[in-house]
């Protein structure tokens, strides 16, 4: 298994330089985006292009690198607003609000960590990314409920109806995902709204 990530990270980093996602400048620092103050560089997009790859078992290829390639620099550059509101609310998370964020990371994708940790020494990316990732997402949820769950409500007719499309589902678990999804709209219309208020230059 580790030889077949071997080979797909490596094929990641040939196809990452020759494609036309970027320009035929390889400096690993060079700017891609600056985000109102903040930098997104090389270095940062080929680390998530590879970490993206492992974690969620994508086949990246000379024909989808550019796509792939640009949905990242828009995930970078979310998470780039997201640290800027999360710094702005002075939110902060402890030691084990991450451990048990990071151990429900792992089991929804059924990975080890320690495991990960090798493929990643091995394909030379810095584990450390995908901890800030981790860091950023949980401290977003956290935002985004203090922000939004008290105003949020469920109504009985909408319980009702799921639960009645899906016979396994709980009414208290009908209620959970109901109000998950309606955070999820306003955190979507939040960093929707970042993005038109901030300053983003592309130098690609």
């Amino acid at each position: 298994m580790k030889k077949l990530y071997s080979i797909l990270t490596s094929l990641i980093i040939f196809t990452f330089v020759i494609s036309n996602a970027f320009s035929k400048e390889t400096n690993i620092n060079r700017i891609e985006v600056i985000v109102n103050d903040d930098i997104i560089t090389n270095y940062d997009v080929i680390q998530r292009i590879k970490i993206n790859a492992i974690i969620k078992g994508i086949d990246i290829n000379s024909d989808n690198i550019q796509i792939f390639a640009n949905t990242v620099i828009e995930e970078l550059i979310n998470e780039k607003l997201k640290l800027e509101k999360t710094s702005e609310y002075e939110i902060t998370i402890s030691l084990k609000e991450f451990e048990d964020h990071e151990k429900r990371f792992f089991n929804n994708l059924n990975l080890n960590k320690n495991e990960l940790k090798i493929l990643f020494k091995d394909n030379k990316i810095n584990f450390n990314e995908l901890k800030r990732f981790l860091e950023s997402e949980l401290k977003w949820q956290k935002l985004i409920y203090g922000l939004y769950l008290r105003v949020i409500s469920v109504t009985d007719a909408e319980v009702s109806e799921l639960t009645k499309n899906n016979q396994n589902i709980t009414i208290e678990l009908a209620k959970e995902i109901l109000v998950q999804k309606q955070l999820d709209l306003k955190s979507n219309k939040l960093i929707k709204d970042l993005r038109d208020e901030a300053t983003i230059e592309y130098r690609r």
